[in-house]
């Protein structure tokens, strides 16, 4: 007698993610990224879509499990010359980081006024993603050169 391989067709299911803001999203369920300890300011909501805008370099993100809440990200590479950040080994783990084609580092922006200063990026507490194992995380940047409020265009 030899071993067996039993292979099982992948089921996608798909779900509706409601937003206030962009209104009925459809995804399939294993495009949820879990952010296990959740946002700075919103430590309960945990699951979230990640969409891409029209604009290269802006997504949404949007959470699953709270309607209004949704945040506008940029690719901070693309938006501020010589950007750089290293992710710690501990956050590397907690992430499940195998290959740097896993890592996509993103940071929320903060829509201002043009008379006010225009919209801003933080850039000192940016999320940082594992695309294929579908986690994310908020990291803290400490003694960094970019703040929380890094002008963009």
């Amino acid at each position: 007698m030899t071993a067996t391989v039993l292979a099982f067709p992948i089921q996608r299911v798909p779900m509706i993610v409601e937003s206030e803001l962009l209104g009925e999203v459809t995804v399939e369920q294993d495009e949820l990224i879990t952010f296990s300890r959740g946002l700075l300011g919103s430590p309960a909501c945990r699951q979230f879509v990640l969409i891409p805008s029209e604009r290269q370099g802006l997504y949404w993100l949007q959470s699953a499990e709270h309607s209004p809440l949704a945040f506008l990200l940029v690719d901070p590479f693309l938006a501020v010359e010589g950007f750089a950040v290293d992710l710690a080994a501990s956050d590397r783990v907690e992430l499940g980081i195998e290959a740097e084609s896993d890592v996509a580092i993103l940071a929320i922006v903060t829509l201002g006024r043009p008379e006010t200063g225009g919209s801003t990026a933080n850039l000192q507490g940016p999320l940082a993603f594992n695309l294929r194992a579908r986690r994310a995380k908020q990291i803290a940047v400490p003694n960094s050169e970019y703040g929380v409020r890094w002008a963009i265009d």
